[in-house]
């Protein structure tokens, strides 16, 4: 990060500064940025987020398989329910279960007229949403965990650009917050039965 210093000693222009990231591409330093919305679980929003709901019956076999969705700034999720289908705060399979909290001062696309970070965030994910509303969908490709998976591309988040579908899954499975314990049990009740029935079976 540089500071340019004017002969006072002073910085020249606090809203000057910039950071690079290691492809030497700039990275504005949005300084006004207002504090995002609650996470309403309730109300199903999840500002700034990725949020997994399971996909029976895999999920229940698999518990990081399901599908997926990315909120925007106030936490309306988008997510790819069809062939060139985005729909907005109704999820396919009802209310999220687990939600991934993610950093809009971590978006690395620069948006022209964009003066928060909020609104660079959101200009990718309408940018990625465009995308998949010209593509066809498939449980295997493309489906909605490459949606996601795209409009976190599109943002460089984190200086990364090449997010995909089984990273999102780790990330996911690993570091994603439960929505109470409905949402443990939704995700991992049905895991859990089996493996105690199993269990008895066997001996």
């Amino acid at each position: 990060m540089a500071l340019t210093m004017s002969s006072g000693g002073k910085a020249a222009d606090a809203h000057s500064l910039e950071e690079e990231d290691e492809d030497g591409v700039k990275l504005m330093n949005r300084r006004n940025h207002a504090t995002p919305p609650p996470i309403d679980i309730a109300r199903n929003r999840f500002p700034f987020c990725v949020v997994f709901q399971p996909f029976p019956p895999l999920t229940f076999i698999f518990p990081f398989i399901g599908h997926t969705g990315i909120c925007d700034s106030r936490g309306v999720v988008w997510d790819f329910q069809g062939p060139f289908t985005i729909v907005d705060d109704s999820m396919m399979l009802g209310k999220a279960t687990r939600y991934l909290p993610l950093d809009p001062e971590k978006v690395f696309t620069e948006v022209d007229g964009a003066t928060t970070a909020a609104e660079c965030w959101d200009e990718c994910v309408r940018r990625g949403n465009d995308v998949y509303r010209k593509r066809i969908h498939c449980i295997i490709y493309p489906n909605c965990n490459h949606h996601v998976a795209h409009c976190l591309n599109e943002m460089r988040y984190g200086g990364w650009r090449y997010y995909e579908m089984l990273q999102l899954w780790f990330l996911i499975f690993f570091r994603a917050k439960f929505c109470g314990t409905r949402g443990f049990l939704v995700t991992f009740g049905p895991l859990i039965a089996i493996l105690f029935f199993l269990a008895f079976w066997y001996f």
